[in-house]
């Protein structure tokens, strides 16, 4: 007989910037990225179980400032003693605010903000360095994310996959104000003004939400819980790609202005409903060999 079962965790808040990037220049120089615990602070959350991840480079951000996640784990180890598992879940997900927000952001390339949060089985050993596929995040269940060419690779199997969403945010060009009448221009020291008009992103809106996974039955020893963001307006090679013709140029923002990203991102909460019961000698076998196994 099966009795009911909750687990729950929350995402914290986080800040991202990539600094200020000169005229032209395409790549930040000196980019951040922090929790934002300060309850003072717009979005500020200081209650969060999720830690970040570290790149090849033992640092949070990947080089370049393209790509960065946190991540939880929740031990369920007392089902894997008990050959147990939770049936019937469900998944539910509540955010702190819908979108992002820019703060002060402007003269933004095109490119795409993009958000996936999953729910995977099994333990991912994220304290190893380098060894996760952040950028390839939303391909959770379409291919293995951890060692991905390993005989002990992780993530492609699509049960392996509880919960996956992958939502994209873009610029809302209703939001955008121009210098001189609507915002100070940003051009600095290494800039002309004259040029073009500093364009201020206030506000972010979403064009695509993708909801996916395989939330039957969940298994021990434990599930990891990821929150990965690839943010590609951080990177102003694209404003470079012109015709090449005789009349052909660069564009002028890059030339002449600065450039910023910031983002306030809020927090999250996740909770996971489901009824604890014995598995079956072929979920056992099943589940464990794909799942312990690896783990």
């Amino acid at each position: 007989m099966g009795v009911p079962r909750m687990i729950q965790g929350q995402f914290g808040a986080l800040n991202y910037s990539t600094g200020i990037i000169e005229p032209t220049m395409t790549t930040p120089t000196a980019p951040t990225l922090t929790f934002n615990e300060n309850p003072g602070d717009y979005m500020g959350v200081k209650r969060h179980n999720d830690q970040f991840y570290l790149h090849n480079n033992g640092q949070p951000l990947q080089t370049g400032a393209l790509h960065f996640m946190t991540y939880d784990y929740v031990d369920l180890r007392d089902l894997l003693e008990a050959k147990a598992g939770m049936d019937d879940v469900v998944i539910n997900v509540q955010r702190q605010y819908e979108l992002p927000y820019p703060n002060d952001s402007f003269n933004l390339p095109p490119g795409n903000i993009e958000e996936t949060f999953l729910v995977l089985l099994g333990d991912y050993n994220l304290e190893e360095l380098g060894a996760f596929l952040v950028a390839g995040a939303s391909r959770a269940g379409f291919m293995p994310l951890k060692d991905p060419t390993a005989s002990d690779s992780q993530g492609g199997l699509p049960f392996e996959v509880l919960y996956r969403e992958v939502r994209q945010y873009v610029q809302d060009p209703s939001q955008n104000f121009l210098s001189p009448d609507q915002v100070g221009s940003r051009a600095g020291n290494l800039g002309d003004s004259t040029k073009a008009p500093t364009r201020f992103c206030g506000n972010f809106r979403l064009t695509s939400r993708t909801i996916g996974g395989y939330p039957d039955l969940l298994v021990g020893p434990g599930l990891t819980v990821i929150r990965a963001w690839s943010v590609y307006p951080a990177n102003r090679t694209f404003q470079l790609t012109n015709g090449e013709g005789p009349t052909d140029t660069v564009a002028e923002e890059l030339d002449y202005l600065q450039m910023q990203l910031q983002l306030k991102i809020p927090a999250l909460q996740y909770n996971i409903v489901g009824t604890q019961r014995p598995l079956t000698a072929t979920e056992i076998a099943t589940y464990y060999s794909n799942i312990l196994m690896k783990s």
